[in-house]
């Protein structure tokens, strides 16, 4: 697929790709296997300051073609569609030789369009369904769904981390699970042995975006209920509401602040559970594809997941996680206060996890079988 190929183009709606687990895991794939492709980040700089990747030991090209906006509001919206239109103009610029690897449809639609002037490849790495992740008027969705279609049957491949979000189908689909990276794992290994960490009989690992519809207004109030008992909180992420500032001032919590990929999963080994809560007052949310259930899986802890979450249903069929509803507090608490208890159910269930090691290929395995 990739012979003769002399640059690989991201065209992603974010500052860096580092800031993304699953473009870091990409870049790095490339990187170390194709050297013989560049890297091009054609990005969207949301927050000023953003654009630096920290966290690649390898230097990228960066062009960034929109500025502005953050992360939420109504006002972002407004930036997503000035994306579409500033990123079909940015790739009219590429090569045919380049290859477009396009995050989400906002990306891969503008890309296709150019690429039937420019005859370049176009893979549509779509991480979360566009006409889910925002509430459009009826013929805006219809519209943005008929599109989603067209692009998934025209680019060279169309990578998803599951079918649960598709009403279609595609002969472009290609499963991409969102497993961790072999090579980031054996990292962690190696920095949590470097460490001391946090001592309890339950330890609860929370990281990533930590918003308040990513579960951290129930994570604030689990903190609260179990500060008499033996239970931590090990939380790493960029701080993105109110709650999350309020729960790493919390004395049975340890706050990492932002951090690189390997370091996050060398505190899934210092953890018995993982926190994956999301609220299910949208659709992109109950069909949620955590980055975390593959950590989890691959290090051998439990998961916490919300009852509302259908994607988890694996997890929930191998006795892998705990799952109540999203607000059902009380139900969550008394589960870890019995777990406390009772050890002999916790290693049960970090056991159950472990079990579907084997089910999974590691990320990079899966991107190899893919291209």
């Amino acid at each position: 697929m990739f012979k003769n190929k002399k640059r690989m183009v991201f065209l992603a709606p974010l500052s860096a790709l580092s800031r993304r687990p699953r473009l870091y895991k990409i870049a790095n794939f490339f990187y170390h296997n194709k050297q013989e492709l560049e890297i091009l980040h054609i990005g969207w700089e949301r927050n000023k300051g953003e654009r630096d990747e920290i966290d690649l030991n390898f230097d990228i090209e960066k062009r960034i073609i929109l500025n502005g906006g953050g992360y939420g509001g109504i006002k972002v919206k407004l930036y997503y569609f000035i994306w579409i239109v500033k990123s079909f103009f940015a790739c009219l610029k590429l090569k045919k030789t380049d290859i477009v690897w396009a995050l989400g449809f906002e990306s891969a639609f503008p890309a296709l369009l150019a690429s039937k002037i420019k005859k370049f490849n176009v893979i549509f790495d779509d991480a979360d369904r566009f006409s889910m992740l925002f509430s459009f008027p009826k013929p805006i969705k219809y519209l943005i769904e008929f599109f989603e279609k067209f692009t998934s049957r025209n680019v060279q491949k169309h990578l998803i981390p599951g079918i649960e979000r598709y009403d279609f189908s595609s002969e472009k689909f290609h499963i991409l699970k969102n497993m961790p990276s072999k090579v980031e794992v054996e990292k962690a290994k190696k920095i949590y042995g470097s460490k001391v960490w946090p001592k309890a009989d339950l330890i609860i690992n929370i990281n990533g975006l930590l918003q308040q519809n990513r579960g951290l207004d129930i994570a604030l109030e689990l903190s609260n209920r179990l500060k008499e008992k033996s239970v931590h909180f090990l939380v790493a992420g960029r701080l993105a509401c109110n709650e999350a500032e309020l729960l790493i001032d919390n004395a049975n919590v340890t706050y990492f602040g932002k951090v690189s990929n390997a370091e996050a999963l060398a505190s899934y080994f210092a953890s018995d559970l993982v926190l994956t809560y999301f609220r299910p007052d949208s659709i992109i949310n109950t069909l949620a594809e955590s980055n975390k259930w593959g950590d989890a899986i691959k290090i051998g802890i439990g998961v916490i997941v919300n009852s509302e979450v259908k994607t988890a249903n694996y997890l929930r069929e191998n006795n892998a996680c705990i799952y109540y509803p999203y607000n059902d507090i009380n139900s969550l608490e008394n589960e870890i206060s019995k777990l406390l208890l009772n050890k002999i159910n916790l290693d049960l269930l970090k056991e159950n996890s472990k079990k579907l090691f084997g089910k999974f290929d590691y990320f990079e395995d899966q991107l190899k079988a893919i291209v």
